[in-house]
């Protein structure tokens, strides 16, 4: 069986480490279609590493978490 062992903090670092890794990569990117799609895949990520962040920091009784 897998160790668990990244806290919902290091999985919020990972995520948003990763979308300013493709966001920087975007800026490289030779196309308009390779540009959009790394930036879309960021916006992707970000958005993973926001609810992750927020489900984390989210009081107990807190409505829609």
């Amino acid at each position: 069986m897998t160790e668990r062992n990244l806290s919902d903090l290091e999985v919020y670092q990972h995520l948003a480490r990763t979308a300013e890794e493709l966001e920087a990569l975007a800026a490289r990117a030779a196309s308009l279609i390779g540009d959009t799609a790394l930036r879309t895949a960021a916006q992707t990520v970000r958005g993973m590493a926001t609810a992750v962040y927020e489900h984390s920091v989210a009081q107990p009784g807190d409505s829609g978490h």
